[in-house]
């Protein structure tokens, strides 16, 4: 009897620990598949953005093509338009307010140095503005038919890209004429653009499906960029802003993207890559949250439009 009830303990003890080990390895698994869910989700997002490429090609022309018909310069106005805008900024600040760049600028030309600084920022501002109303304006294709609203925010950066490429050839051929060389920095370029498009397109999806349940998300956008254009150093190096303010330079993405091509192009030297890095790890996080958050409230867009 002693030997049975012995038998019979280690036995509801081996049942007992059996159950405990599925019941643990089943918490296990399920904190595992709420880790991976928003990934699983954005992979899907991902993929079926690419199964789309050809529609977004489409659209990029389309739009491209929307922007200048019926004009006689047609293109040429895209490069205009920031042309006009750095003379009237190197007015004011240059020929007004005499400013200069620093010495550590690695050059003494400020219409350079504004050129450099305010190529990134204008491609930035110009994809989250455009995006923020691009599913409203788009609503009949949203809700009257089958349409990966998703490509909207995404084909209206591709079009801004276009724009910033030809400014970037355009400030390539200046440097090579009044410096003579180009630094072997500037391979670095297309890794600062590429992390920029990548928090671009992440806040684009945020703001472009925000704005449909709220249609003042626009205008918000619009007052934010604002301050974030004068809190970023555009006119100005960052070692010229105020000490006690400077932690808002580490805390702004663009500042890191403008400081680095200033680096790349202008002084020609290694830009710092832990803030590349930490710019690196922030465009990877906004472009995965922007998707996802587009992905589960974009199945509202037709109730709500």
């Amino acid at each position: 009897m002693p030997i049975r009830a012995a038998s019979e303990a280690n036995s509801a003890a081996f049942c007992y620990n059996a159950r405990s080990a599925r019941g643990s390895g089943m918490r296990v698994g399920s904190i595992v598949f709420r880790l991976m869910t928003p990934w699983i989700i954005l992979s899907n997002f991902l993929g079926k953005i690419y199964t789309q490429r050809s529609l977004i090609q489409t659209f990029v022309i389309r739009d491209l093509r929307a922007r200048y018909i019926g004009s006689f310069i047609g293109f040429f106005w895209s490069v205009i338009h920031p042309i006009v805008l750095l003379v009237s900024y190197y007015f004011v600040f240059k020929v007004v307010f005499g400013l200069r760049p620093r010495p550590d600028a690695g050059t003494t030309s400020f219409a350079l140095f504004l050129f450099c600084s305010i190529l990134p920022w204008l491609f930035f501002q110009e994809t989250l503005q455009r995006s923020s109303t691009i599913i409203i304006e788009n609503a009949g294709l949203v809700t009257k038919t089958i349409f990966p609203s998703e490509i909207l925010p995404l084909t209206v950066m591709l079009a801004g890209l276009v724009n910033h490429l030809t400014g970037f050839a355009i400030l390539l051929g200046i440097l090579f004429f009044t410096l003579g060389k180009i630094s072997i920095f500037i391979l670095l370029v297309p890794v600062y653009f590429f992390l920029l498009m990548l928090f671009t397109l992440g806040i684009a999806w945020f703001v472009s499906s925000l704005n449909v349940f709220v249609r003042d998300v626009s205008q918000v956008l619009s007052v934010i960029l604002t301050f974030w254009f004068w809190f970023t150093p555009i006119f100005y190096s960052t070692s010229q802003f105020p000490p006690n303010l400077r932690f808002l330079m580490r805390w702004n993405p663009l500042a890191h993207v403008v400081a680095g091509y200033r680096d790349c192009l202008l002084s020609m030297r290694m830009p710092d890559l832990g803030a590349l890095a930490i710019f690196a790890l922030a465009a990877f996080l906004v472009f995965a949250a922007g998707g996802i958050f587009f992905r589960k409230t974009k199945r509202e867009f037709v109730d709500v439009l």
